[in-house]
Order: structure tokens, then sequence, then C-alpha cells
């Protein structure tokens, strides 16, 4: 059975990098040099270390002795530069500059360095500005040109500028033709129990296989989503007539990782292949087949972050006390993620069952194209009456959200302000339109509530957790998150505290729409055979990570949702995983499932319920912030806005994601790299999208409720990572 070959990545055991512009490695993702305080930006010439001191990290496999770094000093200095290098911090050695001009120089490391990251830093005796020196306006006091910089073994000279590439595709498979650390990534949809390879080597010249020693080589098969290494063996290439290499699978399923540690020898890598089982899909639960297709309720809370939810979700206040009644009776899924920190793009996701780089609706006015089948537009073939209620101008009509819909109200049209965002208004129109229903017709009821979501000013009745002495200017309002929006450091805990507490009696504000929403169609007997499902478009951020609400970052606070599925007792719950990682692209299909309808064949989402897994997904911030990334269960990889890999987070060891240890696992970076660069590939293509454009009426609407007056736009940087270009 042949494995998927995703991509392969390379770390050499000496390391050099050109610090010039255009020269970086754009291949590969896995950078082992990262510069930090000191540093200018790469141009044609290198980089300026400025200041007093430059420091960078190195992720290195172990063994260099010497560092080498070709240099010149600021031509301005009025004395020669002597510069200080340091390993953690301390004093390694020094050397001095001999002339104006670029030139290496080197210093000894005491003991060779260890496997891992290292920190180095340079030291400073003179620096200068251009300003003091009468030549431009530049105050940055210059100290270094930095061209290139190396780390190498045993006292060998700095590598050279151009050698040869240190990996071949070749047609049979792979050469490697430098001593380092080789990851191949595999993928297997089907659980493996082996992995089988040829390995041979590669002679030089006219060398005979009696003349060439065997070298050990040592070779892995790793889980790269567990950061766990699966089987290890030692082979010496070309010892033997048979070169077949095995290592035990353990029956693992999805991404697999050959480590391969190369010596001094070139080898090739041939016929990569796996034994295992065929695909095991388990049995979907679905209703008996005589029976109507039962109601089915989504109550969609705009903002409503997961970790905020009441007992459901653990959290220490009693914020939402129906949704937790509702919840002991329910499915609750505790690893649910937008995959957008915003309403349009994510109700687009939701409501189709397709990513956001398929259906492309990325920017704030994008109209959803209708082409693709909606939830709404599957359950009303299946013969479901179909009724939305929205309260936000993000799930309108005239975004194409009302694809399907045979009634689809917008709260806004013929009311005030203060009317459309009530929930408790939302749910007066929502029993007067099920009321007017057949009670025979299966009925799809989405209502999309505005509160959690600010302004966060909820009736006095709900302000349960305000400090009755707080006499600080947070007030809740649009305006008062306005003058913060970027400004943590003018928010003091206390502002803090009243900000989240106001929160949170959004929350308990809902939950009192959401219960009696849930008495009435108990009174119209709607509820004890429905499927009722409560779930959030995104989340909300109060600073975690220095951003307030939503839109701007893929942090768990903007992107964790609950997801609370309430089913009739007819359907068979035992053995659901409720903590596998979800996406609100998987609500379409498994609801789908769940009545016997069937999805689009342009759904990229999976049925929970169906025992298949998902293995990432992908995310991005709002088309103004350009940010992208990919998530697994145990990891995250984010790109910076010029689209290269800037932030690993190990979500097992680091759920609030403070710990960025993208050096510390070269591996794994490359394994969430393949699999991002997969889950792309898989995307059915992108429909055309067109801007829907916006009234006077709902710009109104948007600015009351905290949108236009957000951060400033950025350019979109130039990557295809999650954009669906």
């Amino acid at each position: 059975m042949p494995l998927e070959i995703l991509r392969t990545d390379f770390v050499a055991r000496d390391l050099l990098t050109d610090l010039r512009a255009g020269t970086e490695n754009s291949e590969s993702p896995v950078e082992v040099w990262h510069f930090g305080q000191g540093w200018s930006r790469p141009d044609s010439k290198g980089r300026w270390a400025f200041g007093q001191s430059a420091e960078f990290q190195v992720v290195t496999l172990g063994g260099a002795r010497r560092f080498w770094i070709e240099c010149k000093p600021y031509q301005r200095l009025l004395q020669d530069q002597r510069v200080i290098v340091t390993l953690e911090g301390t004093a390694i050695g020094a050397f001095q500059t001999e002339s104006k001009k670029f030139q290496w120089y080197q210093v000894d490391f005491p003991d060779s360095l260890d496997e891992g990251v290292v920190n180095l830093g340079l030291r400073f005796e003179h620096t200068r500005s251009p300003q003091e020196a009468g030549h431009g306006s530049d105050t940055r006091r210059l100290a270094l040109r930095v061209k290139r910089l190396a780390l190498v073994r045993n006292s060998l000279p700095p590598p050279p500028e151009k050698g040869a590439l240190p990996v071949v595709v070749t047609r049979e498979g792979l050469r490697v033709v430098q001593e380092g650390r080789l990851f191949i990534n595999l993928w297997s949809d089907r659980p493996v129990d082996r992995v089988t390879f040829r390995m041979k080597p590669q002679l030089i010249d006219a060398q005979t296989p009696e003349q060439t020693a065997a070298v050990g080589v040592s070779v892995a098969l790793r889980d790269p989503e567990m950061d766990a290494e699966l089987h290890r063996i030692v082979a010496f290439p070309g010892s033997s007539e048979d070169d077949l290499m095995t290592l035990d699978a353990g029956w693992a399923q999805g991404p697999l990782q050959l480590v391969v540690e190369t010596g001094p020898d070139m080898i090739e890598i041939t016929d990569l292949v796996s034994m295992g089982l065929p695909v095991q899909t388990q049995p979907q639960l679905r209703p008996p087949p005589t029976t109507t297709p039962p109601d089915l309720i989504i109550l969609l809370l705009d903002a409503a972050r997961a970790d905020h939810c009441g007992s459901a979700y653990g959290y220490h206040r009693d914020t939402t006390p129906r949704l937790d009644a509702l919840a002991r009776e329910a499915l609750v899924f505790r690893s649910v993620f937008a995959q957008a920190p915003y309403t349009t793009c994510s109700v687009s996701t939701m409501f189709t069952g397709v990513a956001f780089g398929s259906h492309g609706v990325v920017g704030g006015r994008d109209r959803l194209s209708e082409q693709e089948t909606t939830l709404a537009e599957a359950l009303r073939d299946f013969g479901y009456r179909t009724i939305g209620v929205t309260a936000t101008p993000n799930n309108s009509e005239r975004l194409g959200m009302a694809q399907g819909f045979d009634l689809f109200e917008q709260l806004w049209e013929g009311t005030d302000w203060m009317t459309w965002i009530d929930p408790m208004y939302a749910a007066h129109r929502i029993e007067a339109r099920v009321g007017a229903l057949e009670k025979d017709e299966p009925l799809f009821l989405m209502a999309h509530l505005v509160p959690p979501h600010g302004p966060y000013t909820p009736p006095e009745a709900f302000r349960l957790w305000s400090d009755e002495n707080y006499d600080g200017p947070c007030d809740g309002t649009d305006y008062y998150v306005r003058t913060i929006r970027g400004h943590r450091d003018n928010v003091s805990p206390e502002d803090l505290n009243e900000l989240v507490a106001l929160y949170d009696g959004n929350l308990r504000f809902c939950d009192a729409a959401v219960e009696r929403i849930l008495a009435d169609l108990e009174v119209q007997g709607r509820l004890e055979h429905a499927i009722v499902v409560v779930t959030a478009d995104h989340g909300e951020a109060f600073f975690e990570h220095g951003h307030l609400d939503h839109n701007s970052t893929i942090f768990d606070e903007m992107l964790h949702v609950p997801l609370i599925v309430r089913l009739p007792e007819a359907f068979e719950t035992e053995g659901v995983n409720l903590d596998q990682l979800a996406s609100l692209e998987d609500l379409t299909p498994t609801l789908l499932g769940l009545v016997g309808a069937n999805s689009s064949s342009r759904t990229t989402g999976v049925d929970l319920l169906s025992g298949t897994r998902r293995s990432g997904m992908l995310l991005r911030t709002a088309e103004s912030h350009g940010v992208f990334g990919f998530r697994s269960g145990r990891w995250k990889l984010i790109a910076d806005r010029q689209g290269r890999l800037a932030k690993l987070f190990d979500l097992e060891a680091d759920e609030d994601e403070r710990t960025n240890v993208i050096l510390r696992y070269p591996g794994v970076v490359s394994a969430m790299a393949a699999r991002w660069a997969r889950a792309e590939s898989l995307l059915p293509p992108q429909l055309e999208i067109v801007d829907a454009g916006m009234t006077d009426q709902e710009r109104d609407m948007l600015r009351q409720l905290g949108y236009l007056d957000s951060e400033p736009e950025v350019q979109r940087p130039v990557t295809s990572r999650g954009s669906g270009e």
C-alpha cells in the first residue's frame, strides 16, 4: 500500500545562514536561526546589528565547535570595532574587525554544543548613529553589518556560499548528499502496521561496494502529532544484499514522519510503502427509518466563548443555567473551534460545511455564492420548512445567507437599534413564526442572537457580577471599547474585571432568551422530539494576547466555541468522542447525517458522529489583519503577515498559548507545514465571490455593533495559506 509522501525537510549539522534579503530558503518551513533584539530587517547587503548587543537563537543538532561571522564594522565609527561573542549570556571569546570590507571572523566554543536551542549574542564596544555622523536622520546606533553566520564542527572553515542541495529528488526516490537530519513527512488514511523502504549507498567516483565501509544510519518512525517515536533502527546501507528496511508503525493513522540521521556518505531512499488495514468507518447515528425527520433547532449565540459558558464548560460563574440544564441531557463537544474569528466567514463555513479557502467568504461584505449548497437548502429539499431569524447584518440576505430559507426574518427591518439586538425580541418573533406552521411539517429553525456580542450593556437584572463599588470608566458601551482597543496599558485591573463581568451579564441575558425560546417550542410541541444545537460563530478576547473582542488573532480565546447537541431519545449516543478536534465546518455534515440527508459533494467538514477523525484545520483572521494558521489536536502553527512560519504552540502543555516552541520542535514544524499544505491541496475549487456592498442602514448597524472603527487595515500577506487563492 503506497504511502502519501507530503514533503521533505532537512537540517544540516554544519549550519550556514545568509542574512541578505532574498537568500533565505523559502522552500523549507523549518527555520533554525531566529533573530531577536538588536537586528534590522534584511536588505541586499545583510542585516545591521545595532545598539549595545544583538541576540539570536540557533537550533543545532550538536557537535558544533566553532562560530563564524562574515561582517564589517559601521564605516563611520571613529575606531576599530571590537565584538564579544556570548553563549547563554556568558562571554566565550572576542574579535576585532580588521577591515572596512566584509571578512570572516571566528570564535571557538569552550565545548562542542549539545543538540537543542542555543542562545548566542554579540556585544559591541562602539556604536554610532548615522544622524550623529551627519549622514541622514537614522538615530539607531549602528555597530556591525552582518552578511553570513555559521556553526561548524571540528574547527572546519565556514561552509561554501553555494553548496549542493542537501536532498535531491530522483526518479527512484530521494538522494541525500549532506550530513544532517532528514524529515520525510508521510500520510496514511488507513491504520498502518509497518512501513518499509529501501536504503542504498551512493558510491563516490570509481569506488566499489567493497571499498566503502558501511556506516550506521539511524532511522526513526515518529507520530508527529503525539511527538512520539514509534520505532527506531540503525541501518547499514550496502552491508548486505537485502537493503529492505522495516519499521513498526503500531497501527498509527494519519500523519507519520520518517526521521533519518544522515552521515558523511550519500544515500538514496526508495520504495516507501506501508502495510495496513482497509479504512474502517463506524456506523453513523441515524434516526430509525420509520420515523418522521426530527425538528432541527440551531441557536447561534454571537461571540460566545466556550470557557465562559457556565458549568457545561467549567466556568466559575453561573452564566448559562438554561444551557447547563440542556447540556446535562446532550452531547457537549469540548474541542470545537471556529476557523476564523469573525461572523461573515464563520457562518458561511458553518452553514455550508465548506472551508473558507473554498467558499471564499473572507471579506466583510463578501456574498456567499449561489452555487454553494447551504444547510437550509439541503433540508428544504429533504422536506423541511425552513425559518431563519437573525439579529446581525453579518448573517443576512444581502450576504447570501438566506439561501434555502422559506422565511428569513432580519430583525432590524422596521425596528430600532435597541429592539433588534434584544434577544427577547428575537424570542418573541420566533414564537410567532413557528406558531404559524402546520404541526406535521418538520421544522428547521436557525436563530442568530446578538448578545453576548458587544455592546456589553445587559439589563440591570443580569449585571450579576459587576462590582457595585466600581466607579471607573468601563460601561461596556461600544464607545468605551473603541477607546481601549489597542491600548491595554490604559485599562486597569478593575476596568478589565468590570468589562468581563458585563460580558458575562450579556451571556446570562442571552441564556434567559434561550430559556424562553425553548419553553415556547415546548408549548408548541416542537421540543421533545427535536435536535437542539447551541453554538457560536467565534469567541471573544479580553487582552489575553494583547487584543480585544474578535477579528484580529487566531488564539483560542477568539476561536473556541461551545457546541451542545441535544438528540431525541431514539438516537444512540454511546461511544461518541466528545473530546475530538472539531470545526464549525463539521456542523452541516453532522446534522445532515443525523436526519438522513446527504451532504454536498463540496463538503470539507466531517460528520462528528461517524467516527471519522479530523486531522487538523485551517485558520485565518479577518481580511484586514492577515494572519493564517493550521491547528491539530495538539499543535498550532501560525504564519506572520509575510507568510513566514513564526509561532508553534504545544496546546497539550500550554493551553493558554504563552510559549512559542517553534525552535524546539523542528520535526513538528516540518510535519505541521506538510499537513497544512495537504489540507489546502484537498480543498474544492473556490467559487466566484462578489462584493455585496453596504447600505447606509447596514453601515450604521455595524458601527453600533463595534465594527468599521477597529484597527486600521494592513496589506494582505503574500501567501496562499488557507486563502483559497
